[in-house]
């Protein structure tokens, strides 16, 4: 979905709206339900088959990144609420 283009003359960003509302608000909350459950799937993944190897390696790479997954997820879940709201 193509909702912005840039005209090559003067380098404006100009808005389409060929799509009404409704639908890229459905596509949008979709889409970061799917990012959120991608970025949930991740971080357990993570922790159940990563994390003890970087750990034994290096603790502050594995704490480093364990905090990057869980700020992800929060986001991402974050996101999903923001698009429930309208926000």
């Amino acid at each position: 979905m193509n909702i912005a283009s840039r005209k090559k003359d003067n380098l404006e960003i100009t808005m389409r709206t060929d799509f009404p509302v409704l639908i890229e608000a459905n596509g949008a909350l979709r889409t970061a339900q799917h990012a959120d459950a991608y970025a949930n799937q991740l971080r357990d993944e993570f922790n159940t088959l990563l994390f003890a190897a970087i750990a034994r390696t290096d603790k502050h790479v594995a704490g480093r990144f364990t905090s990057l997954l869980n700020e992800l997820c929060v986001m991402t879940g974050s996101t999903v609420n923001n698009i429930r709201k309208g926000r």
